[in-house]
């Protein structure tokens, strides 16, 4: 069942999204799992590279005309 949300007195399906994070050290190239893992291994925030992949289906962005 697709969780939706009212707007306007309308139902609007709400999107799935999966956010996946990696961290890389800028300098070995090194990737963690997750932030504890380079805090852990006391790398400076400032030799960290985030990335972050959005991960979402396709979307309708023509929609319904009314």
């Amino acid at each position: 069942m697709t969780k939706t949300v009212t707007i306007n007195g309308k139902e609007i399906p709400l999107v799935q999204a999966k956010v996946v994070t990696t961290y890389k050290d800028k300098k070995t190239g090194i990737i963690y799992n997750n932030e504890e893992d380079y805090k852990a291994a006391n790398i400076p925030l400032e030799n960290i590279e985030q990335d972050v992949k959005v991960i979402m289906p396709k979307l309708d962005l023509f929609g319904e005309k009314g």
